[in-house]
């Protein structure tokens, strides 16, 4: 079980003595074993327990296991195996874990892409991972196809009923130390950079994971995180070790943000892993909760307070990819601190000055990482990798009893740790940060910006508005030059994931430096921004659902006049949490409590949003219009003249009645 960590003290003398902070001593999580393997003996033991609950249907551990395999000798039958690289390219859902545990299934490692995107940064992925092929389906196969860098496969091209070889990693050669999966992140030359996790740091990061947060085969686990963050790998995974439920949710399930706790309640959903910004939009409490996980970005201390509740747990959680998922642990209680806590089972975490000197109690450093789960290094990066992931100087310490921490990761994250010897967060040391759960690098941005005609120099920061994070670019154009930020945003979204086009794009004469000549990034974060397109008149709604959805539009999105025929998402800024936002805004008008996310996706425009809520209203007979349009003078007259007629009828009988 998970305990408190033993601060080892390297300098007894000092008034402040430096600090290796380590997590339990746990040998036995320490296995020979394969990702493939854990999932093989959970469904040899738990063959008719569910294990994926979709809006399909669900499937046992035993058809998941039966479908993976067949898909698994396809596979092999391409060239897939151990050392080998399959990209994975597939919508949200049921087919996407199938491919999962198939690649695994054959010794290869799984390079994840999310749904939506860019093909260009696919490619430029597959080809730097020299992936044999990438298993992908439907429209998105056929996108692959058009740019290809390897061969596109789908389940169709794979499964043979006929073939029952059965599938043997380990008789393929598959070994601990082969890569399980690949994981690309933004970089900050402007090419995203590949960090490869081997069987060995995954597997003993499952374990010791599960040390603490003690799931079992009665719970069901929300399965809400893109398999292109490796908070997924946690999500989906864990279940597999203890044979429990993972109830898969759809792209509409994640965009129902005001819906959710009914979804999750409704499907006895005990366990919520997920970065705290989702956390933070559900509109209430979900009581079949027992467990919630918080990764990917900073935990705000108000959480605590709306969340914890008897007999549940939170946990806040810290890791880059680097050190495979998460490295440090911390429960999270009312009235506490919110620390990123200490080292999970045999890790270790050391905070170190610019001259990699142990620093002590409430000095602030660099910090760095060790145990099982650092990984070998980035993929064709060597220059990058030695500065990154450098042999443990503190090795020779005495107090430290290293055996197993021959490498540290360099995260580039601040810390300090705290007099009851928990870690806190204070931010980077660099120009990373974290979206929505992604870790993006400004550099990459900016450069891709820079690749645009007309712009001179280019700067990204992070700023929060409205509980929100959103990336601002501040661009310099050159001489003569008229920015477009609806053209730039294009360009960005062929080039970058959603997640790492900017909100904003703002115009400057030049951008503030320092003494030294760097672009004054926390200038720029406390620039106060005018209203985009100040000039420039609102255009008026033609009926009252465009003037409700103009109203919601405003409350959600950056303060600037809205065309009525302008996109949601390429043209406004718009993204999958502020879209989220404005159908729970347009639901306060009963009238059109009918949208859904799916809608703004479909329609984009509140013009044609509108058009398509009043086609629903007609189809219920609704009207379609919430507007009231009186009727003719006329009709209004000779209304009023029936019912004066009428009326000394109506007084009559009521006089009957009284006199009676």
């Amino acid at each position: 079980m998970y305990s408190a960590v033993r601060a080892l003290n390297s300098n007894p003398v000092s008034a402040r003595p430096a600090r290796i902070l380590r997590g339990d001593l746990r040998p036995d999580l320490l296995r020979d074993e394969l990702l493939c393997e854990i999932f093989a003996a959970t469904a040899r033991a738990r063959p008719d327990a569910v294990a994926l609950i979709t809006t399909g249907g669900t499937l046992t551990y035993a058809e998941l296991d039966r479908r993976a395999e067949a898909l698994a000798r396809g596979l092999i039958r391409q060239g897939a195996g151990p050392g080998r690289v399959v990209g994975l390219w597939l919508p949200r859902g049921c087919e996407l874990l199938i491919s999962q545990i198939a690649i695994a299934k054959t010794g290869a490692a799984w390079l994840p892409f999310d749904a939506d995107a860019p093909v260009d940064r696919i490619a430029t992925c597959l080809e730097d991972a020299e992936a044999m092929a990438l298993l992908s389906a439907g429209p998105r196969a056929e996108t692959a196809r058009a740019k290809p860098v390897c061969p596109v496969l789908t389940a169709a091209d794979l499964v043979d009923a006929a073939d029952q070889t059965p599938v043997d990693a380990r008789a393929l050669g598959a070994t601990p130390d082969h890569p399980a999966y690949l994981i690309y992140t933004s970089g900050s030359t402007g090419v995203p950079k590949g960090i490869a996790i081997s069987g060995r740091n995954i597997c003993h990061f499952l374990r010791a994971a599960n040390d603490i947060y003690e799931l079992d085969e009665r719970d069901v686990v929300f399965q809400g995180a893109s398999v292109a963050f490796d908070l997924s790998l946690e999500e989906i995974w864990l279940p597999y070790l203890v044979g429990a439920t993972l109830f898969v949710a759809s792209p509409e399930i994640m965009g129902e943000t005001d819906r959710l706790p009914e979804v999750l309640e409704a499907n006895g959903v005990t366990v919520l892993d997920t970065v705290p910004t989702l956390l933070s939009v559900l509109p209430r409490d979900v009581a079949s909760l027992r467990l919630v996980i918080l990764g990917g970005e900073a935990c705000p201390p108000t959480l605590a307070s709306q969340w914890c509740r008897p007999g549940r747990k939170i946990f806040n959680s810290y890791g880059p990819t680097e050190a495979t998922v998460v490295a440090t642990i911390a429960e999270v209680r009312i009235g506490e601190t919110v620390t990123i806590g200490t080292p999970i089972p045999n890790y270790t975490c050391y905070v170190v000055d610019a001259g990699m000197g142990l620093l002590g109690t409430g000095e602030e450093g660099e910090l760095l990482i060790g145990g099982p789960g650092v990984a070998k290094g980035y993929l064709n990066r060597s220059a990058l990798n030695a500065e990154k992931f450098i042999a443990n100087p503190f090795a020779a310490n005495p107090f430290a009893d290293l055996g197993s921490d021959p490498v540290l990761y360099r995260s580039g994250d601040a810390a300090v740790i705290d007099h009851q010897g928990n870690l806190q967060f204070r931010g980077r040391i660099d120009d990373q940060v974290k979206i929505r759960g992604f870790r993006v690098e400004l550099g990459e941005i900016e450069a891709k910006l820079g690749e645009s005609a007309g712009i001179e120099a280019a700067a990204v920061v992070l700023r929060h508005h409205d509980g929100l994070d959103e990336l601002t670019a501040f661009i310099v154009p050159t001489r003569g030059a008229v920015v477009d930020s609806k053209l730039l945003r294009s360009e960005l979204r062929a080039k970058l994931p959603a997640y790492m086009v900017p909100s904003r794009f703002e115009t400057l004469a030049a951008l503030p430096t320092l003494v030294s000549g760097k672009i004054d990034r926390n200038s720029l974060k406390k620039l106060e921004l005018v209203p985009l397109a100040s000039g420039e008149a609102q255009e008026e709604p033609r009926n009252e659902t465009e003037a409700v959805l103009l109203a919601a539009a405003k409350r959600v999105l950056p303060l600037q006049p809205i065309p009525l025929d302008a996109d949601f998402f390429t043209d406004l800024g718009g993204h999958s949490l502020l879209a989220a936002r404005f159908v729970s805004v347009v639901r306060e008008t009963p009238a059109l409590a009918a949208i859904t996310l799916q809608d703004v996706y479909t329609a984009r425009s509140l013009r044609a949003i509108a058009e398509l809520l009043q086609g629903k209203l007609l189809s219920q007979g609704d009207g379609s219009d919430l507007s009231f349009t009186p009727p003719p003078w006329r009709r209004r007259f000779l209304c009023g003249l029936a019912q004066a007629a009428a009326m000394p009828f109506i007084l009559s009988l009521m006089a009957v009645q009284w006199l009676g």
